[in-house]
């Protein structure tokens, strides 16, 4: 095994098509690729609660994309921050309680280029995502936690002249079980990735600190790997 990485390290660092970053460059690089989300309990205990199922866990896979921007601070060192849509979340073995939460990820993170003129990257920050859709399963039935648009008659009376207006307008209502999750999440990405003639592979973890519901016994947190391709482009080149 030592051997072998060894061989490893040493053929990364004969590849060396153009990834290192340059000091005072901006780049980006957008990625498409999958999610794998767990959580690290089931929000609630199970036996406790009026439902019957199998709360062992196993994670949910979907599709994750964005793009991530970084300025070159060294030419061993980024700073990049990026937006990423994932989908996260868990679900039981007899998927009789599953939930999908959908977020839009704001990471900020330094990267480090530990070997001079090689695409491999060492990455760590820090993430805060908001939720943008929210689904449960619980028991079988299907349950939406998303806020509702509807239109009202907003009236208001005008300072000046003491007028009374009325207009049309929108306002979002929310239901009772939305109102018990976590709007916003805040989380702590690693990562390493390699590139090679711009073409860049990561794999992330984000170790949730937030909870995912607001009265959660069993604090519930995320626990998400994203795998992801992308193209990295420099937006300084002539």
């Amino acid at each position: 095994m030592k051997k072998l990485l060894i061989l490893v390290m040493a053929a990364m660092t004969t590849m060396t098509a153009s990834a290192q970053i340059e000091d005072g460059n901006w780049y980006v690089t957008p990625k498409v690729g999958v999610s794998v989300a767990d959580m690290t309990s089931a929000l609630f205990n199970s036996k406790q609660a009026e439902v019957d199922y199998n709360a062992d866990l196993k994670p949910i896979v979907s599709f994750t994309a964005g793009a991530d921007f970084e300025y070159g601070l060294a030419d061993q060192l980024g700073l990049a921050f990026g937006l990423t849509y994932a989908r996260q979340g868990c679900k039981t073995k007899d998927d009789l309680f599953k939930i999908k939460l959908d977020y839009l990820n704001i990471p900020i993170t330094f990267n480090y280029y530990p070997i001079a003129n090689c695409g491999l990257a060492i990455k760590a920050g820090v993430q805060v995502g908001f939720t943008m859709r929210k689904r449960m399963t619980l028991d079988g039935v299907d349950y939406n936690a998303d806020e509702t648009a509807t239109w009202v008659r907003k009236t208001w009376v005008n300072r000046w002249t003491g007028h009374v207006i009325s207009a049309p307008g929108i306002a979002y209502m929310e239901n009772e079980l939305s109102k018990k999750f976590n709007k916003v999440d805040f989380s702590i990405p690693l990562a390493v990735s390699y590139e090679y003639k711009n073409f860049q592979v990561e794999a992330r973890y984000n170790l949730g600190l937030t909870k995912v519901m607001k009265e959660d016994p069993e604090s519930s947190k995320h626990s998400v790997f994203l795998f992801t391709l992308g193209y990295k482009i420099n937006l300084d080149n002539d």
